[in-house]
């Protein structure tokens, strides 16, 4: 399984959820993604969420297809290590804090006294500059400050139920990751990228939830936000979603349920039946409760009315479009066992087994990746009986948790 990234080295310094992602899209597409992460505890994303046998889940789909490496960058000697990895290196990713790498000696300006090739790419919350450029940022405060959670609920804010720009900003780095590889194979020049989870936001949001507010002289004619325009109505067994825009749609559902309201002029048009939305899902809920979700998905798909059942989590396995694509695969991990998980959207038509590698253990292939590099065998041995001594630790302090819930 290799990919069309194949033969691209990525130094991956990052943590939790917005770097991993970036770097597992380029894992994914083949690159050789080498996590970098600091000696005893790596990235915190290895503690967050549901755990077996010490593997966390979150972490264990971000970082698939990862090699792990555990480097002190505050040591010399694991520093001059680093130095000598970055010289094989095409892209490095971080996400520390605005100013961290430049005391730390890995800013780009640093870097590329080693490889002039070299694309570094920082990954921040708020960016390189300005007021909030210092603030510690978790993905709900970014969802509040671009007005998402607003748009969810005006007189009450809500947030996603995802960190969905976390996610959004690493793919949009690995985006700008995979075009700067492409400029480097005409100018052989490498360069320094910024990107932002705030400017990834406003970029991912705008289109749709600013559709309103985008022009900004008079003259323009609103119509409405949409968000609105997808009730959820209720079949017999679960919700479902009928997309009513189109009023030749809305006429056939009438038909079908034996129901006049397309004759109604409160509903006859969609902007009436946008003004009207909840008189109208309250009479349809009538009449459609009475059916199962899956004869109604049946009957207007034949009349070509987009619908979709509104699956549980726990049901979305069982879609059977879902099942027919093969959209997601249940390897065994080999620490943590049977596990479910997506392939990538897109596959560049590579066969092979998916995933190539499952993640593992902080520094699981410190000897592999050194060797590579030349490094000798005593700083080598003495990263591995650093590891397995944290290891330990780390063990111990599990089963100190687990007996205190016990």
């Amino acid at each position: 399984m290799l990919g069309p990234l194949d033969g691209y080295r990525v130094l991956e310094l990052t943590s939790t959820v917005s770097g991993p992602y970036a770097g597992m899209v380029l894992a994914d597409q083949g690159a050789d993604v080498i996590k970098v992460e600091p000696p005893g505890i790596g990235d915190l994303g290895r503690f967050m969420g549901s755990i077996r046998n010490g593997m966390a889940g979150m972490f264990s789909v971000l970082n698939k297809n990862k090699r792990f490496l555990a480097l002190d960058l505050k040591d010399k000697d694991d520093l001059d290590i680093f130095f000598k990895l970055v010289e094989t290196a095409d892209v490095l990713i971080e996400n520390y804090r605005p100013g961290v790498v430049k005391k730390i000696g890995i800013d780009y300006e640093n870097l590329k006294k080693y490889n002039h090739e070299l694309i570094y790419l920082s990954l921040t919350g708020y960016g390189q500059t300005g007021p909030y450029k210092n603030r510690r940022v978790y993905d709900p405060l970014i969802q509040a400050t671009v007005g998402s959670a607003a748009a969810q609920n005006e007189k009450k804010p809500e947030f996603f139920r995802s960190v969905i720009f976390d996610k959004v900003s690493g793919l949009t780095s690995a985006q700008a990751i995979t075009a700067a590889l492409l400029e480097k194979e005409k100018t052989g020049n490498g360069q320094y990228i910024s990107i932002s989870m705030l400017d990834s936001a406003l970029y991912y949001l705008w289109p749709d939830v600013w559709w309103s507010r985008i022009w900004l002289e008079d003259g323009s004619i609103h119509a409405g936000e949409l968000a609105d325009y997808f009730p959820i109505f209720n079949a017999k067994d679960k919700p479902i979603i009928i997309a009513l825009v189109a009023d030749p749609h809305f006429e056939a559902l009438c038909l079908l349920i034996d129901i006049n309201l397309h004759e109604d002029p409160k509903f006859s048009t969609f902007a009436q039946r946008l003004v009207n939305q909840e008189e109208l899902v309250e009479v349809i809920n009538s009449y459609l409760m009475k059916i199962d979700s899956d004869t109604l998905c049946k009957e207007f798909d034949k009349l070509g009315i987009p619908v979709a059942a509104v699956n549980q989590l726990d049901e979305v396995h069982l879609d059977e479009q879902i099942i027919f694509q093969g959209s997601l695969v249940e390897p065994s991990h080999p620490i943590a066992g049977k596990m479910r998980l997506p392939r990538p959207p897109a596959d560049f038509g590579v066969e092979g087994v998916f995933p190539k590698r499952h993640a593992m253990e902080l520094g699981h292939h410190c000897r592999e990746i050194l060797s590579e590099i030349n490094i000798e065998n005593i700083h080598i041995a003495r990263l591995e009986q650093r590891e397995e001594a944290a290891k330990k630790l780390m063990q111990d302090f599990q089963l100190s948790q687990v007996d205190k819930n016990e």
